[in-house]
């Protein structure tokens, strides 16, 4: 038996929903496709048809034309092109206007966003000078000479021993090497 076969016996509501749904594709195909013309009447309302605009309707207000009528189309948009220049130059200007607006902002953002990424930075240098200073200090006790106590989980102290501060002084090295460049 065919791999579909098998899964339509399985599932025969997909099968069903496939087949109810074809007509409504089909008709929804149809129908787009009949309406080829769209205009924009006096009143500024949109109008979608499979029939041309009425005699009255201005050349310039027609919005999409069927496929068949190329030729019409190229002999009146050269008519038009005279009457369609000062709207087309209207629209370039819009367009100019709105590209230099949209530029403008792009900018404005990349300027805001390189601001804090530069404030991050200094944050970070601050950080790092506070850090090494703390950890220069600490280094400075230590090799003091002075006795260090170290207190242990419980909240026991404890004396360090030579091990414990040759420890502590290669972790204080490490630190100073991260933080002090």
């Amino acid at each position: 038996m065919h791999p579909f076969m098998q899964f339509t016996k399985s599932r025969p509501h997909l099968l069903l929903g496939t087949i109810l749904a074809l007509p409504a594709f089909l008709l929804n195909a149809q129908t787009t496709q009949a309406a080829q013309w769209k205009w924009v009447d006096a009143q500024g309302v949109v109008h979608y048809s499979d029939v041309p605009p009425p005699a009255t309707v201005p050349a310039r207000n027609i919005l999409q034309r069927p496929a068949q009528t190329i030729a019409p189309l190229q002999a009146t948009a050269s008519a038009a092109s005279s009457s369609a220049a000062p709207a087309s130059t209207k629209q370039q200007k819009a367009t100019d206007e709105l590209e230099k607006k949209i530029a403008e902002k792009k900018s404005a953002d990349q300027a805001a966003q390189e601001q804090a990424k530069l404030q991050q930075q200094q944050q970070e240098v601050l950080l790092n000078q506070q850090n090494c200073l703390q950890a220069q200090k600490q280094l400075q006790i230590l090799d003091s000479g002075q006795r260090m106590v170290q207190i242990d989980a419980q909240g026991q102290r404890s004396i360090m021993d030579d091990a414990q501060r040759a420890a502590e002084h290669a972790r204080i090295a490490g630190l100073i090497a991260q933080y002090c460049r």
